[in-house]
C-alpha cells in the first residue's frame, strides 16, 4: 500500500531527548541547486500588469532537502527538496546578515534544529503537478508545539 496524506504525517511525540531525530528518521542537508533553465528564468522575469515595481525573482543556489520515513510500514524513505518561498527568503536574509561563512550553519539551525525538536509536531505539506501526478514535492512545513496538536482532529476523513 502506498503512502497517503494520513501516513505522510511525521511522528510527533515518539522521540526522546537523546537521538530522537535518528529514531524518527529525519535528516536535513543543503545541496547545490540546478540553475534555472532559460524558459524558467523567462517566467521569473515576467512583468505584472498591475504592479510594475516588483523586484525580480532571484534564483537560490541551494536546495533544502529533507529525508524522512512516513508512517507507512513499507516506506523506503522520502527525499524531498523544500519548495517553500520562505526558505529562499531566509537564504537571502542570512547571506546579507551573516555572510557566506555562516550561511550554511544559520540555514541548518533555522530549517532543522529549531523545527525538529522533541516538543514540536512536524508535518509536511506535499503536493504534485498535473504533468507528474505520481511525483510529489515538499511545499512547506507545519511545526506546532506537540501539546497543541493533541487536542486537534486527527484525521481529515474521520477514521
Amino acid at each position: 500500500m502506498g503512502a497517503d496524506l494520513r501516513t505522510l504525517r511525521t511522528g510527533e511525540g515518539e522521540g526522546h531527548a537523546d537521538g530522537w531525530r535518528s529514531k524518527l528518521h529525519f535528516s536535513f542537508r543543503l545541496t547545490a541547486a540546478e540553475p534555472w533553465s532559460a524558459s524558467k528564468a523567462a517566467l521569473a522575469d515576467q512583468l505584472d500588469l498591475l504592479e510594475q515595481d516588483l523586484a525580480p525573482l532571484e534564483w537560490v543556489p541551494l536546495e533544502f532537502r529533507y529525508r524522512f520515513r512516513c508512517r507507512d510500514a513499507d516506506c523506503p524513505t522520502h527525499n524531498m527538496a523544500l519548495k517553500d518561498w520562505e526558505a529562499g527568503a531566509s537564504y537571502r536574509t542570512f547571506l546579507h546578515r551573516c555572510g557566506e561563512r555562516a550561511l550554511h550553519d544559520k540555514l541548518r539551525e533555522r530549517w532543522y534544529e529549531l523545527i525538529f525538536t522533541p516538543d514540536r509536531a512536524v508535518h509536511f505539506f506535499v503536493g504534485n503537478i498535473a504533468a507528474h501526478p505520481r511525483t510529489f514535492m515538499l511545499l512547506g512545513l507545519f511545526y506546532p508545539k506537540t501539546n497543541t496538536v493533541r487536542y486537534v482532529q486527527d484525521s481529515l476523513f474521520g477514521d
